[in-house]
């Protein structure tokens, strides 16, 4: 038996936009395969433990919103703006998160898998414990991010004109195990975010927690 739900009782909050909650109410009446709540606000919502696969959410207003613990497995929330959200111990594999803005947003002990965050701006989010396990980070700015604990097992961490940017980020205890790419430092790689390395020590860092091949090219 799925833990995730699908009626209009399990709705935790409802969205305060009259249209991004007819949309909901659509989806949850199975009027309609997916939720189709792209460019709506659903802002003021707590949408925790729903199954939301598939979900096309792309250009939506997500601040605030949150998704605990939800299933948004191959979900569509490019150029969303999620600022704030609560995606802590949700699915999201697979999911297009690309040009998203999810500042400050939590992602902490999610499931990440596969996922697309390039372009993505998510400054200050905490990634603690979750699973990144070949997601791909081209252009993705993740600083001040905390992703201790977190794996990025095999993940394509951008190019040289386009790294993954960890400027600030907590890193201590990741596992990195074929990762390839290039970042931006520096970053804090010790428990107390202390101690930051940047450059060939950062490179010497990565390696040592198993990534393949990552460049630091600032």
């Amino acid at each position: 038996m799925s833990r995730y739900k699908r009626t209009g009782g399990d709705v935790v909050r409802w969205p305060d936009n009259s249209d991004a909650r007819a949309a909901l109410a659509e989806w949850l009446a199975g009027s309609a395969a997916y939720l189709s709540g792209d460019s709506l606000d659903f802002r003021g919502a707590d949408l925790s433990r729903l199954d939301l696969l598939d979900a096309y959410l792309a250009d939506s207003q997500l601040v605030g919103v949150r998704f605990e613990e939800a299933n948004l497995g191959a979900a569509n929330l490019a150029n969303a703006e999620a600022r704030g959200a609560d995606f802590s111990s949700a699915d999201l594999a697979k999911a297009d998160l690309v040009g998203c803005a999810g500042g400050a947003a939590r992602f902490r002990s999610a499931r990440l898998f596969a996922v697309q965050l390039d372009d993505a701006v998510l400054d200050g989010a905490d990634f603690g414990h979750a699973i990144l396990n070949s997601a791909t980070l081209y252009k993705t700015d993740l600083r001040g991010a905390n992703l201790e604990y977190a794996s990025l097992r095999w993940c394509k961490l951008g190019g040289t004109s386009m790294p993954t940017v960890l400027s600030g980020a907590r890193m201590f205890g990741c596992q990195l195990d074929g990762a390839k790419g290039a970042v931006v430092g520096p970053v804090f790689v010790d428990e107390g975010a202390t101690r930051s390395l940047g450059g060939g020590d950062l490179e010497a860092w990565l390696s040592a927690q198993g990534a393949e091949s990552v460049r630091v090219v600032g």
